[in-house]
């Protein structure tokens, strides 16, 4: 039987909560009352970015501890 790696599983779940909170930051950005700034019109536009470089990181991590074990 494998041991669970319970680091991994940490960088794992802390790659899903930083996700899960900008989804719901971007939400929250997007209100009207937020819709003159000029800030918000960059953050909204590079929320998808950092996403997508997590989801990149989470993969590249996985794969890299699954070859070590």
């Amino acid at each position: 039987m494998i041991a669970p790696n319970y680091t991994l599983q940490f960088y794992l779940f802390a790659v899903a909560m930083i996700s899960a909170f900008l989804l719901i930051f971007g939400h929250l950005i997007l209100a009207k009352s937020f819709a003159g700034l000029a800030w918000v019109e960059y953050t909204a536009a590079a929320i998808p970015f950092v996403l997508l470089i997590l989801c990149i990181f989470g993969f590249r991590y996985t794969i890299k501890e699954e070859k070590s074990s």
